[in-house]
């Protein structure tokens, strides 16, 4: 597959317009929609503002498709490179609906898109929790001890919760090869400058999946849970396992002690105002 020299326009709130050859694609979050060349009637630019205006019949409105926030540079680029793609049509014919060839889908949450949006959540989270603590200090005028407050409770969760994440991982190396199902899989790539590899393996569903680790065997075991699949993991020698946990649970500790500090300094602190 060819890729197109026209630019792509990113714009506000996550939108997209990209040339596919045959049609412009719109897209903003989950969404997206396929306009054909021929239902194209006008590309307009106004500023970082970019509007495809659709064929209509006469007498009626045109639909529009819209981007704002783009690079005024690719949209100048952008809007007479499309244009020149536009088929010629017969400006006698009786002109047709563009928004009936129009198609709109939505496409699934990608992995990525995924783990961006529980990162997003965490972050939050996060935020909103330390705000807890800090927020009364502040009110009460300890203008040093609240910032100092907000900043040591959000690295406090931060790590309590990362090592949780990772007590949840050495718990499925420990868990899944026991009661799971086991595969061979084979190395589809070899990190030689730090040690680990990639292998890659087609679950049940057909979906395919890839998973790193330390690593280096042309093959290696993976093993799944039998009714969810997207849980998996590399077959680690249990010394590996033991370590992954240890470290884990320290983490972990770190985090909580660093959390009841915080709560610790700030009651009293709080106590002592009333």
């Amino acid at each position: 597959m060819s890729i197109s020299p026209i630019p792509v326009l990113r714009g506000s709130h996550g939108t997209v317009l990209k040339f596919t050859g045959d049609a412009l694609m719109w897209s903003r979050n989950a969404e997206e929609v396929s306009i054909p060349l021929q239902a194209i009637a006008h590309i307009r630019t106004a500023g970082r503002t970019v509007t495809v205006e659709l064929v209509a019949p006469a007498g009626t409105a045109p639909a529009v498709h819209r981007v704002d926030g783009v690079s005024e540079a690719a949209a100048a680029l952008f809007a007479p490179a499309v244009t020149a793609a536009l088929p010629v049509r017969d400006e006698e014919a009786e002109t047709v609906d563009g928004s009936t060839m129009v198609t709109a889908h939505t496409v699934p949450e990608s992995e990525d898109d995924r783990h961006l949006r529980k990162s997003k959540n965490v972050a939050f989270a996060i935020g909103g929790a330390s705000l807890v603590f800090a927020l009364p200090l502040l009110l009460l005028g300890h203008w040093v001890l609240a910032p100092m407050v907000l900043i040591v409770a959000a690295i406090g969760l931060g790590i309590t919760l990362f090592g949780a994440a990772l007590a949840g991982l050495a718990y499925e190396q420990w868990y899944l090869p026991r009661y799971g199902i086991t595969v061979e899989v084979e190395r589809v790539q070899l990190y030689s400058h730090n040690g680990t590899a990639a292998y890659a393996y087609t679950d049940p569903h057909g979906e395919k999946r890839r998973i790193s680790g330390k690593l280096t065997t042309s093959t290696a075991h993976v093993a799944y849970h039998p009714s969810k699949p997207d849980k998996f993991t590399l077959c680690n020698s249990p010394f590996k396992v033991a370590s992954d946990m240890f470290f884990a649970l320290v983490v972990l500790l770190v985090g909580l002690a660093l959390v009841a500090l915080v709560v610790y300094g700030t009651g009293d602190t709080l106590l002592g105002g009333w």
